[in-house]
């Protein structure tokens, strides 16, 4: 496959519409990275952080997040490639932050005051999101990491509500803002507006080697744009 060159103008489209955009160029590791500064420059990010990401027989499930839920600002985008898929399982799964969110006010009005602190375990920082935010362009949206010790759950929560029942509904009604159930081949890249979108990823049986794009991660550059 040649060098690909973007619709930007689509891609960008669908990135604020749907919450995610898919684009195809040759498996190898070059060819996804240059796709990824393609979308980056487009964007204006002052920078890229790309890592492999290789994993074998995976029984567990990435839960469900908003990426950099650690920082004051989560990313804006980040994309993932597939160099090698594998042999069963593996599908990442997109779900619309925005129609969770909707639902949950919906049924659970007192949820918009409930804050949940996020850290990791590589990491020393850690940062306060409110489980519902309030984007300018999108509305009320989710922001989310399933139930791990790393989360720290701020009060209010609502009146005869646990930490436990709130994380089950929040998961319910993520499962029902499934937008996509995206089965890799090598080759593909996936935009992720990240503002809008909560992902995870299946298990999955064999060898999986993914590249991983953040823009403008403030700890991780690998790549310096707009030069």
């Amino acid at each position: 496959m040649s060098a690909v060159a973007l619709d930007l103008d689509d891609l960008m489209q669908d990135l604020e519409v749907r919450g995610y955009a898919l684009v195809r160029t040759d498996a190898t590791f070059e060819a996804l990275t240059a796709l990824a500064e393609q979308f980056g420059a487009h964007i204006g990010a002052a920078s890229m952080g790309s890592r492999l990401l290789e994993g074998m027989d995976s029984v567990d499930w990435l839960p469900r997040h908003t990426e950099q839920l650690d920082d004051l600002e989560p990313l804006r985008y980040f994309a993932l490639g597939c160099l090698e898929a594998a042999a069963k399982g593996g599908a990442t799964c997109l779900y619309d932050g925005r129609l969770a969110a909707s639902a949950l006010l919906e049924e659970r009005p007192e949820l918009e005051h409930v804050r949940i602190t996020y850290a990791t375990m590589w990491r020393s920082s850690t940062a306060t999101h409110p489980l519902i935010a309030i984007d300018p362009e999108h509305g009320p949206v989710l922001r989310y990491r399933s139930a791990l010790e790393t989360n720290s759950v701020e009060h209010p929560l609502p009146n005869g509500l646990t930490e436990a029942q709130m994380y089950a509904c929040v998961e319910s009604h993520l499962s029902d803002a499934v937008a996509v159930v995206h089965r890799w081949r090598p080759g593909d890249l996936v935009i992720v507006n990240n503002r809008i979108m909560v992902h995870a990823r299946q298990p999955f049986t064999g060898r999986r080697v993914m590249a991983r794009y953040r823009y403008d991660d403030p700890h991780y550059r690998t790549v310096i744009l707009g030069r």
